[in-house]
């Protein structure tokens, strides 16, 4: 009894001396499993709430370190989270990770492409400034030099010239602006429409501007030449085919609220500027040529403008075949002259871009032209001098052998 007394209590001794070691092993495994899941959370929720690469940078190496310091217990963790896995949740994490990584991608994309917008509108809005400012100041010494015939002209030169600067830069801006927005997506339209309220002028507001100062430009009382209207025409022709190029994108990219009303407030302001234009051009047009004694039909467009140089040509032409006089033949000289070398020469690329003439209407005028020469080219007198001469030694020896035979 005593001996079994005895085994029994040895037992029971070495069975408690290995209690607490088993219970540490099931305690270390079970804070083993809290602490992964309690790390996986915490990493899954830093991807998901990263907001730029280099954070998302950090949090790689941390996952990096994260797997490698519970890969050793991979099977312990897979019995715990079954039917998940180590390895299928570590997947997941590097998913979300890799989702995040491109969506702060796009952003930071998004936000440099605004950024650099922003910067782009500022110089200019700036230097457009610069520009309205300096002819605000030729017009007031332009003005004031009135008296002065020889600085007045200088100075007028110098506007016309600050007026071609502006022509050129604004082209360049309007190049920019098909460049990047012609072939944009709907989606990255969209992301630019969501970050334009940071733009303290957006290019829409700036083309409206633009075109406001082109139209004061066009009525201005400074004397400017035809060229300078043609040139105007040809400036307005550009910045309509942009518009019809890229209108749409930018009032839905930057006028989201109201793209249509927009768009059609920048069409106004296209139409105003066309029609400040031409009350000047016409007129100087038909000017220019009356000054060269060439006194056309009246016109007020493109097109009666041609039909006025069809109908001066074509009665001109009618006339040299009745009457072939050396005034015809003048006329046809100081035409063909003004025609070729002053508005073919000088206007014509701006006529063509201008929408004022097109290249076959210019080569119609030609033909005719041609045509109108050799009717008005006068005929040579030698022929008919020849032929009374001819008759009258013919009349001299019929007569003489008449009076022989009597």
């Amino acid at each position: 009894m005593y001996t079994l007394t005895k085994v029994t209590l040895s037992f029971i001794t070495i069975l408690l001396l290995l209690l607490p070691s088993q219970v540490s092993a099931q305690q270390s495994d079970f804070q083993i499993i809290q602490d992964f899941r309690t790390g996986y959370s915490e990493l899954l929720n830093k991807v998901e709430n990263a907001v730029s690469t280099d954070e998302l940078n950090e949090i790689s190496e941390e996952i990096s370190s994260f797997e490698a310091q519970y890969a050793n217990h991979e099977s312990l963790i897979n019995d715990a989270i079954y039917p998940d896995t180590f390895d299928g949740l570590m997947q997941d994490l590097e998913n979300n990770f890799n989702i995040s990584n491109a969506n702060i991608s796009v952003i930071e994309q998004l936000n440099n492409r605004v950024e650099d917008l922003v910067d782009e509108m500022d110089l200019f809005r700036n230097r457009i400034s610069d520009m309205n400012q300096e002819m605000v100041t030729l017009e007031e010494r332009i003005e004031q030099s009135s008296e002065n015939e020889s600085r007045q002209a200088a100075l007028i030169r110098q506007y016309r010239l600050n007026i071609d600067q502006r022509d050129v830069f604004v082209s360049n801006f309007l190049e920019e602006l098909v460049e990047r927005y012609q072939n944009m997506d709907s989606s990255a339209r969209s992301e630019i429409s969501d970050a334009s309220d940071r733009l303290q002028d957006n290019p829409v507001d700036i083309l409206k501007t633009i075109l406001s100062e082109y139209i004061q430009l066009a009525n201005s009382d400074i004397s400017l030449n035809l060229s300078d209207y043609v040139s105007m025409r040809a400036q307005h022709g550009y910045f309509s085919n942009v518009w019809d190029r890229i209108g749409t994108q930018l009032t839905e990219t930057f006028v989201p609220d109201g793209p249509v009303v927009a768009e059609q407030e920048v069409e106004d302001l296209l139409v105003a500027w066309q029609a400040a234009i031409d009350n000047n051009l016409w007129e100087t047009l038909a000017a220019s040529f009356s000054e060269n004694d060439i006194e056309l039909e009246p016109f007020s467009s493109s097109s009666e403008f041609y039909t006025s140089l069809n109908s001066y040509i074509d009665s001109s032409y009618e006339a040299s075949l009745e009457s072939n006089s050396e005034q015809d033949y003048q006329r046809f000289l100081n035409f063909n002259s003004f025609w070729n070398n002053t508005v073919k020469a000088n206007w014509g690329e701006l006529l063509t871009t201008g929408n004022v003439l097109t290249y076959s209407e210019i080569s119609a005028i030609d033909m005719k032209l041609n045509d109108w020469g050799e009717a008005s080219s006068p005929t040579s007198n030698l022929m008919f001098i020849l032929l009374i001469v001819s008759i009258a030694v013919i009349v001299g020896l019929v007569v003489l052998l008449v009076t022989k035979k009597s």
